[in-house]
């Protein structure tokens, strides 16, 4: 799986350059449902099924997107053949 993800990041993201808006943006898109559903859930109300699939993939996409970006990004600051040092480290 490690390597799976560094081959992608090195695959789409060698030769482009990093936002950090991206990142920020999704992790504030979760962490605004974190605070909508942890705020709800102290007020007493009870997700249905539905609503709790609902509410973990507002989360959970985009925060899982926004660190995945990050590790990309800070990776890629290392210098120009980061990406491609760490994908050939991830298939030892």
């Amino acid at each position: 799986m490690k390597a799976a993800f560094w081959r992608f990041a090195h695959a789409h993201y060698h030769n482009k350059s990093l936002s950090k808006l991206a990142d920020l943006a999704a992790l504030i898109w979760g962490l605004f449902f974190v605070l909508v559903y942890g705020a709800a859930l102290l007020s007493g109300w009870w997700p249905t099924m539905s609503e709790a699939l609902a509410g973990i993939s507002l989360i959970g996409v985009p925060l899982t997107f926004g660190i995945a970006h990050r590790r990309i990004r800070l990776e890629a600051s290392k210098g120009p053949f980061a990406l491609y040092r760490k994908r050939v480290e991830a298939n030892r």
